[in-house]
């Protein structure tokens, strides 16, 4: 889902108002890393040599390339987000021009070189090809460039227009010339460019595998990030656990996720390996730092998840990038509100059959801009629906009196409240608004439908008064 999460929700209350350390190799040498410290496995000699130059790789931090004043001015529009894509190798920054919601993104990221159809960019001395679209990518007009670095892997920009083929391909272009000179000195992971600091993007996966098969030959490379000799893998990665790993997955007594996939052909059992995290703007769920061990049963994965020694979390440098949301969002503390919309209740507050998928999905902090009733709030964006638990003062339009705003005077769990099932227009999808009086202001839903058939004003109950009780 490449829509930001907020914008039916924004739809929705536009509604609501109107109504109411190692030296890098140079890019595009052509040669491969030597004399790179690699783990102690039997590696042949290619692999060995893969092996170096993937331990370079891992080295750099490709969000800390990233230039957001640049892809501001090359797109006239907002930056919103920073956000990983493919894990710890891919890094997009999303846009949306102010005057129509129009979305675009740039993307750096260290990959295998697909060469794909296209004119060079006449940037950067013919150094740089047309790539092949990311396959994620599903059809969207992304335009790349890429740079090989050594053994068919190297830096890759891309950018996206939404619906415009030949302005993401300009996009692209331009944004490579912003940020060619961060490419060819990249940041390091260990200058702790970027907050959150992700701790496991330099992890050795080899050495890891190492450890647990010491004795074991023939070890082969997968990318920087997942190394394998026969019977055993092992794999780092940084994922929405609930949309990037196949299998089952539980919450452990720690706090942290783990998924189980037990296939005919091997177990893998992938677990959360530290406690940062991230939350972006796309889907509502936590990206987590992940380790997977696949082998021939479960106890025997498991075991290896259980054995890995792995480095605390990482402190960001000062003045690094923020990475996730880029806009500023106010807190409940900061506006005085008794309760957090993202927080008190959460999305169990909502029918079951509303929710996102999984079994960790989060809310995103509402913007709060001029015009807007409320002083804080949360977006609840799923495939159903889209709703805004918010707070503020009762002033105005925001309100429980059936005289300053159209509704039906109703109780919450005792409290009083209102409810406007809002008479959908031609074309539009329906919404409910219902509002709670609290102890210093006014707790409010409103729902949006996006797929679903539910009653919108019975979710909007359900989450007040299950809010009711626990606020003053």
């Amino acid at each position: 889902m490449r829509a930001r999460t907020a914008v039916a929700a924004l739809a929705a209350l536009t509604t609501w108002a109107t109504a109411a350390g190692c030296s890098a190799v140079v890019p595009g040498t052509g040669s491969p890393a030597r004399d790179v410290p690699v783990a102690g496995l039997a590696f042949g000699d290619g692999q060995r040599m893969l092996a170096e130059q993937m331990a370079i790789f891992r080295t750099w931090d490709v969000c800390a390339v990233h230039d957001v004043a640049a892809a501001e001015r090359r797109t006239g529009a907002v930056a919103f987000a920073v956000r990983p894509v493919r894990g710890y190798d891919g890094c997009e920054i999303a846009l949306e021009t102010a005057d129509d919601g129009a979305l675009s993104y740039v993307t750096v990221e260290v990959t295998e070189i697909v060469p794909g159809p296209g004119t060079p960019p006449k940037a950067e001395g013919g150094r740089y090809v047309p790539v092949a679209p990311a396959a994620a990518a599903q059809g969207r007009p992304e335009c790349g460039y890429g740079r090989e670095v050594a053994l068919g892997w190297g830096v890759v920009v891309r950018g996206e227009v939404a619906d415009d083929a030949a302005a993401s391909c300009v996009l692209a272009g331009g944004y490579l010339a912003d940020v060619a000179a961060r490419i060819e000195d990249p940041p390091l992971r260990s200058a702790a460019g970027t907050d959150p600091a992700f701790a496991l993007g330099g992890q050795d996966p080899c050495a890891v595998l190492a450890a647990l098969a010491p004795d074991a030959g023939d070890a082969t490379v997968e990318g920087p990030r997942a190394c394998a000799v026969p019977g055993v893998e092992v794999a780092f990665g940084l994922a929405q656990v609930e949309v990037d790993v196949e299998g089952v997955a539980s919450m452990r007594p720690d706090g942290r996720v783990e998924v189980v996939d037990d296939a005919p052909d091997g177990c893998t059992v992938t677990r959360q390996a530290g406690d940062t995290t991230l939350l972006a703007p796309s889907l509502p769920y936590l990206f987590r730092e992940t380790l997977a061990v696949t082998a021939a049963d479960c106890a025997t994965a498991r075991a290896g998840v259980d054995s890995a020694v792995l480095p605390g979390p990482a402190v960001p440098a000062p003045g690094a990038l923020t990475l996730g949301s880029l806009e500023g969002f106010p807190t409940a503390e900061d506006v005085g509100a008794p309760f957090d919309p993202c927080s008190t209740v959460g999305w169990s507050a909502f029918p079951a059959g509303v929710r996102p998928p999984g079994i960790d999905p989060r809310p995103f902090p509402s913007p709060v801009d001029t015009g807007t009733l409320y002083r804080v709030g949360c977006d609840y964006s799923s495939d159903a629906l889209t709703a805004v638990l918010s707070w503020g003062p009762a002033v105005g339009t925001y309100s429980t009196d059936p005289a300053a705003r159209p509704g039906v005077a109703t109780q919450f769990a005792g409290r009083p409240g209102l409810e406007h099932r809002a008479e959908p227009a031609a074309g539009q999808a329906p919404l409910c608004l219902s509002t709670m009086q609290v102890g210093n202001g006014i707790a409010g839903v409103v729902t949006l439908a996006r797929e679903t058939t539910a009653d919108l004003c019975a979710v909007n109950r359900g989450v007040l008064e299950t809010l009711a009780p626990l606020v003053s």
